[in-house]
């Protein structure tokens, strides 16, 4: 038995690479880019293959290959990405999962877990207001728009050909250690830690991250890959989708107090935020009773332990697990 990981080489598909690794679990991360800074440690390992879910022949060669029996696809945009380049992001996203769900109907897998996000939901709940009102008040997000289709893709498979897909939504904006974060926070945090790591000042005039929430729903990529990889392996599972929940919600003001705490002498300046914004409030998350109850999942990352393992890899360039 392997699971393939697309997208296995990065934030979370990495550490979701690791679960499977820790649980003895034969693993491959399939991705374009092969870049292992985040599996070093346990690169003999893993089996690494080189492919693009938008070629097809490429799932079918390593599924076939590799004797694969699940298959955990992460592989997608980041929102910076899919405002850029809308196109490539819904390519990527609809297609790359209709490939590999056509891939898994056809080679038997038994399970295929779908990464997705929570901004779904609101996406979801926005567009059924509108109908029959002449109206299409839904904000703009060509990231979660190509997500809400792959879900329904997936929703399709499930029922017309009944294939296992599970729909695993990360409620929470993803962050972790690598060279190029993961997602909008990620990539907003970055100079908030490498320049007082330098000695550097950082100034920040703005309450807020571009393409970020008012209020931050911290989930580290550890806790984000331990959950897919848990659901991908469970046994049976009684639900169609699962939420992958952060621990908790802050501001930038918040989060930068914490990087503060950590790095003893950083000059970072930015404006204090309120503490509720519209449906979002600092403070403790409730995990998903159904992960919970079905797989086990619970964060085991608060804000300070993730920003501290990611500090650690920034000053030693290796990975390593902080208790």
């Amino acid at each position: 038995m392997t699971i393939l990981v697309t997208g296995g080489c990065g934030l979370v598909g990495s550490f979701a690479v690791r679960e499977a690794v820790a649980r003895g679990v034969p693993v491959a991360a399939f991705d374009l880019a092969l870049k292992t800074e985040l599996l070093a440690d346990i690169r003999d390992k893993v089996t690494l293959v080189q492919g693009n879910v938008l070629h097809a022949p490429d799932l079918y060669r390593a599924v076939r290959e590799l004797d694969v029996t699940r298959i955990l696809h992460t592989a997608s945009f980041l929102t910076p990405g899919a405002y850029a380049r809308p196109y490539a992001n819904a390519e990527l996203t609809i297609m790359g999962t209709l490939n590999v769900l056509e891939c898994a109907r056809a080679m038997g897998i038994k399970r295929v877990s779908y990464v997705s996000t929570g901004k779904t939901g609101w996406t979801g709940a926005a567009f059924s207001g509108t109908l029959n009102t002449g109206k299409f008040d839904i904000p703009a997000d060509p990231y979660a728009s190509a997500k809400v289709g792959a879900e329904l893709l997936a929703n399709d498979y499930r029922q017309l050909y009944e294939l296992d897909v599970r729909i695993l939504r990360l409620g929470g904006q993803v962050y972790g250690p690598g060279y190029a974060f993961a997602g909008a926070v990620g990539q907003g945090l970055q100079p908030f830690i490498e320049k007082p790591l330098k000695g550097e000042p950082v100034r920040y005039d703005n309450p807020l991250l571009a393409y970020s929430a008012p209020i931050i729903p911290m989930l580290y990529g550890a806790d984000a890959g331990r959950g897919c990889m848990a659901a991908t392996l469970a046994a049976d599972l009684p639900h169609a989708v699962y939420d992958i929940n952060a621990p908790v919600a802050s501001t930038l003001y918040q989060v930068v107090q914490a990087i503060k705490a950590l790095i003893p002498g950083a000059d970072i300046e930015v404006p204090e935020a309120p503490t509720e914004a519209g449906p979002f409030r600092a403070g403790p998350i409730a995990p998903d009773p159904r992960a919970q109850a079905d797989f086990g999942y619970l964060p085991e990352y608060d804000l300070l332990r993730g920003l501290c393992e990611y500090i650690a890899f920034v000053k030693t360039g290796r990975y390593a697990a902080v208790a």
